[in-house]
C-alpha cells in the first residue's frame, strides 16, 4: 500500500475512534445531577393584591430538581436557566402553611422528554397569607437629652414636612402600628434644627413593631425648630433732669425692671443687657404721672415674657411751680450786617424748684435769652432759653413760650 494511502488511512481510523468515544461518553451515555438554588417565581400576585390580599411568609424561594438524561443535556441546564412557577393568584383568603405545587420548565433547547426528574427539594412549597393593609399613621417626636437653661426649644412649634405616614403591609403587622416616632436629642443643640430623621414604627405604648414586611411612603421626616438663646434684658429710661428735677427729688421708676428675651447669640450680644424703652425729659413733665410705654425689641428678638409694655411713673417730691412774667430778654448771635427785634416786651416763664427757693425767687433774677444763629431776615419765632441769678441754681424752668422776633438789615 503506498504511505500517503496509509497515512490517510490511520487518520481516518483515528478521528472514528475519537467520534466513537465523544458519542459514547458525552452523547449516548445518561448521568443525572442535583441543580440546587433554582429561585421560585411567584405568579398571580397581581390577583392577590386585587383580592386585598399578600403573601407573608413562604417556605421557601429556591428549590432543588435531581435531573437524568444524556449528558449533553444536562450540560445545558442550570439554576439560571431552569424556571420554577408557583401560582397563587387561585388564593382568596388569608391562612398559614397553604400548601402549592409548582412546575418546572427548562430551556427552550432541551427537548421536552430528553429529561427527567427524578426528585424535586421540596417537593411542595407552603405560604402564608394575610390581608393587605392601607393605613396613616400619625408622626410623634420624641425628645430626649438634657436642654440647656441658655437656650429655648420651640417643640410645640417644631414643622414637619410630612405629619402622616402611610403603611402598607399585614394586617396582621398594620394594626399594631399606631405611630411613627422621630427621635431627636436635644443634648448639645444650641443651633436651630433643620434636618432629616428616619422613624420607628411603634405601638400604642411606643414600644417598636417589626415591621420588615411594612412599605411606606417616606423614608425620612424632615423637622425644622428654632432653638434659640435667652437671657434676662433690663429695662430703664433715658431721664433727662431739668425744670428743677433733680435725682434727690424725683423718682422715676418702671412697673417691671427686666424681661425675658430670645433669638440669636448674635442678636442678643448685639442688643447687649440692657434696654432703653423711652427718653423722658423732666423740664417737660409738670406734674408726677404714670404713662405706658411700648416695649420695641430689634427684629430677631422675641419677647418671651408675653407683656408688651411697661407702666413708667413719674414722682415729684417738695417742688413747687411758679408763673413769672420776665421782661429781661437778651438777644445773643445775631448774624453780622442784621438787627434782631423782639416783639412784646415780656415773656411768660414756668419755674419749678423747692418750695423756700420759689418763695424768694423774683421775676429780676429770670432772664430769657434769644439765640439768632443762621436767622434769616423776615418774622419768627424763635425758643428762649432761661436762665437764673447765681442764688437760684436748683431752680429750672419748665415749658417756655416762643418768642417772635424780626430780623432785618442793620441800618447803616
Amino acid at each position: 500500500m503506498p504511505r500517503n494511502k496509509l497515512y490517510s488511512f490511520l487518520l481516518s481510523l483515528v478521528i472514528a475512534f475519537g467520534l466513537w468515544l465523544y458519542v459514547v461518553n458525552n452523547v449516548s451515555q445518561e448521568d443525572s445531577t442535583t441543580i440546587s438554588g433554582i429561585p421560585v417565581i411567584w405568579e398571580g400576585e397581581a390577583v392577590l393584591n386585587d383580592n386585598n390580599l399578600m403573601l407573608t411568609h413562604v417556605s421557601a424561594e429556591t428549590v432543588s430538581l435531581h435531573v437524568s438524561g444524556a449528558r449533553s443535556e444536562l450540560s445545558k441546564i442550570n439554576a439560571g436557566n431552569i424556571f420554577i412557577k408557583c401560582d397563587i393568584s387561585k388564593i382568596n383568603e388569608p391562612g398559614e402553611k397553604i400548601p402549592l405545587l409548582y412546575t418546572y420548565a427548562f430551556p427552550g433547547d432541551v427537548p421536552s422528554n430528553a429529561l427527567q426528574v427524578e426528585s424535586r427539594n421540596p417537593g411542595v412549597l407552603y405560604v402564608n397569607v394575610d390581608y393587605r393593609r392601607t393605613k396613616e399613621v400619625n408622626v410623634a417626636v420624641k425628645w430626649t437629652g438634657t436642654r440647656s437653661e441658655d437656650y429655648l426649644y420651640d417643640t410645640e412649634n417644631a414643622k414637619l414636612d410630612y405629619n402622616t405616614v402611610t403603611v402598607v403591609g399585614p394586617a396582621a403587622v398594620a394594626d399594631q402600628i399606631t405611630q411613627a416616632v422621630i427621635e431627636v436629642d436635644l443634648s448639645q443643640r444650641t443651633e436651630s434644627i433643620s434636618e432629616s430623621f428616619r422613624y420607628t414604627l411603634c405601638n400604642a405604648d411606643g414600644e417598636p413593631v417589626d415591621a420588615e414586611q411594612i412599605v411606606t411612603n417616606v423614608e425620612e421626616i424632615r423637622m425644622d425648630m428654632s432653638i434659640q438663646r435667652i437671657k434676662d434684658l433690663n429695662l430703664a429710661v433715658d431721664v433727662i433732669y431739668g425744670g428743677g428735677a433733680t435725682p434727690n427729688n424725683t423718682s422715676v421708676k418702671l412697673a417691671m425692671e427686666s424681661i425675658r428675651v430670645s433669638g440669636s447669640a448674635a442678636a442678643l450680644d448685639a442688643l447687649g443687657d440692657t434696654l432703653t424703652v423711652c427718653s423722658i425729659n423732666l423740664a417737660e413733665v409738670e406734674r408726677s404721672r404714670e404713662d405706658t410705654y411700648p416695649i420695641v425689641l430689634p427684629e430677631g428678638v422675641t419677647n418671651q415674657t408675653g407683656v408688651g409694655e411697661v407702666l413708667v411713673s413719674i414722682r415729684f417730691s417738695g417742688l413747687r411751680t411758679k408763673e413769672f412774667t420776665v421782661e429781661n430778654i437778651q438777644s445773643v448771635n445775631v448774624p453780622e450786617g442784621m438787627a434782631a427785634e423782639i416783639i412784646g416786651a415780656n415773656l411768660t416763664v414756668k419755674v419749678r424748684g423747692s418750695e423756700a427757693e420759689i418763695n424768694a425767687l423774683t421775676a429780676e433774677d429770670i432772664t430769657a435769652v434769644v439765640d439768632f444763629t443762621d436767622a434769616v431776615a423776615g418774622t419768627a419765632t424763635y425758643k428762649a432759653s432761661i436762665s437764673f441769678s447765681d442764688s437760684f441754681k436748683n431752680v429750672g424752668a419748665l415749658k417756655t413760650s416762643a418768642v417772635s422776633a424780626t430780623v432785618r438789615p442793620a441800618e447803616g
